[in-house]
C-alpha cells in the first residue's frame, strides 16, 4: 500500500536535492566548532545499530580523551538543550534525556552526553564542558555541523533488498547521498559471504569514496551480556539456554532482537512489540505480566533501551517480576582494520585542526 505514495516520495526526493545542494555550494554553512567531530548516521528510518556502534567509538577513542555524544533525544518528554552527563557522573532523568542518551549516560559516566535538536548548540556546549572529540549521533542528515568523519550505517537486508524514499519506502535520502559517507559500516551481517554480497550492492548502485577505496566494515549483532533488572548484576549467558522467555521490545529493529535472543538458546514463548521509544504505561506492564504468568515463561527479557524507559517508571516491576536486560553489541565481521585507521586518522589530526579553526 505504500507503494501508492510514490508520487510524493519523488517530491521528497527533490527536497532533500535541493537542501544538499544549498550545503554543496555553500549556500547554507556548516559551524565548525574546533574539535573534531565524527558522525555516525544512516540513510534510512528505523534501527540499523546506531547505538552499539557510537558505545563502540567511544570505547575505542577515549582512552586519554574526554569524548561528547551530542544527540537530538528522540522520544524524550523535553526540549532545548538537556545535559544527560555532565561527564563526571551527574545525570538527568531519562523522561527529559531520551533512552539512547539515558543508555550511554548509565554506560559511560565519564562521558559528557547532550541531548540537543540543535546539534551546533549542544556540540559547543559540549566544547564548553571540556570535550576532546564530538561523537554526533544520527548525523548524517544534520549538515548544519561540521564534521570531520561522516560514518554511515545500513543493513545487509537494506542494501541487499532495497527501499524507496519515505513515505513509500523508509529511506531519508537516495542511495546516492552515500557519496558524502567517509566510512560504511553494514550492520546484522548473518556472515562474511552476506557482508562481500552487500558490499558489492553497494559499489553496483552508487560510485562513492568510501567504497572504491574499501573503507567499509561489516558487523553482526551479539547478545553480549544478560543482567538482573532489580540490580543490575551480570548472569553467565550459558545459564539460559532453553529458558522460556517473553520478550519485551520498544526499539526501531524489533526482528533482529528476537533472532538474537534465538541464537544464544532461548525458547521465545511470546515477543510483545511496542513502537520505538515507547514510554510504557500501567496497561501495558499488566500485560507483560500476564503474558508471562499465562506462558508460563522464566523471565521476562528486554533491550537495554527499554530498561532504561521501564527503570524510570516501574521500579517495583522490575524488582518484583524476574525481569532480565539483555546487552547488545557489535561484532566485527570484515575490515576492522581500515575503520581503526581512518578513526586514528580522525582523532591524532585534531591538534592541528584546533589551530586551523583558530
Amino acid at each position: 500500500m505504500r507503494k501508492l505514495l510514490l508520487p510524493f516520495s519523488l517530491l521528497f526526493r527533490f527536497g532533500v536535492a535541493v537542501r544538499n545542494w544549498f550545503f554543496d555550494i555553500g549556500l547554507i554553512k556548516a559551524v565548525k566548532i574546533g574539535k573534531p567531530v565524527i558522525s555516525v548516521g544512516n540513510i534510512s528510518a528505523g534501527g540499523v545499530g546506531k547505538t552499539p556502534l557510537v558505545e563502540m567509538l567511544v570505547e575505542k577513542i577515549s582512552s586519554g580523551r574526554k569524548i561528547a555524544v551530542v544527540s537530538r533525544g528522540y522520544g524524550r518528554k523535553s526540549s532545548g538543550m538537556i545535559i544527560a552527563g555532565d561527564g563526571n557522573g551527574s545525570h538527568a532523568p531519562v523522561k527529559e534525556t531520551g533512552d539512547e542518551s539515558g543508555q550511554i549516560t548509565s554506560k559511560f559516566p565519564g562521558v559528557i552526553v547532550i541531548a540537543d535538536e540543535k546539534r551546533v548548540r549542544g556540540a559547543l556546549k559540549a566544547v564548553e564542558l571540556g570535550a576532546d572529540v564530538i561523537i554526533l549521533d544520527d548525523g548524517f542528515q544534520h549538515r548544519y555541523l561540521h564534521r570531520d568523519l561522516d560514518i554511515v550505517v545500513m543493513t545487509a537486508e537494506e542494501i541487499l533488498k532495497g527501499d524507496l524514499l519515505l513515505p513509500a519506502g523508509n529511506r531519508r535520502e537516495p542511495i546516492g547521498s552515500l557519496k558524502r559517507a567517509d566510512h560504511l559500516v553494514i550492520s546484522r551481517c548473518d556472515d562474511v559471504k552476506q557482508y562481500e554480497s552487500a558490499s558489492q550492492e553497494i559499489l553496483k548502485q552508487v560510485s562513492c569514496a568510501a567504497a572504491n577505496e574499501g573503507k567499509i566494515t561489516g558487523l553482526q549483532v551479539k547478545i553480549k551480556s544478560f543482567k538482573r533488572a532489580f540490580d543490575n548484576e551480570n548472569i553467565d549467558i550459558t545459564q539460559f539456554a532453553g529458558k522460556k522467555v517473553v520478550a519485551v521490545s520498544g526499539i526501531g529493529s524489533p526482528d533482529s532482537f528476537k533472532s538474537s535472543l534465538i541464537k544464544v538458546g532461548l525458547s521465545i514463548a511470546e515477543h510483545l512489540l511496542f513502537p520505538d521509544h515507547h514510554w510504557f504505561s500501567d496497561e501495558d506492564i499488566r500485560n507483560i505480566v500476564n503474558t508471562r504468568e499465562k506462558t508460563n515463561a522464566d523471565f521476562v527479557v528486554t533491550t537495554e533501551k527499554d530498561f532504561m524507559r521501564l527503570k524510570e517508571l516501574y521500579p517495583d516491576f522490575l524488582k518484583n517480576e524476574p525481569v532480565i536486560i539483555a546487552g547488545i553489541s557489535h561484532e566485527v565481521v570484515a575490515g576492522i582494520d581500515r575503520f581503526d585507521d581512518t578513526l586514528k586518522k580522525c582523532v591524532d589530526n585534531a591538534k592541528w585542526q584546533n589551530e586551523f579553526y583558530k
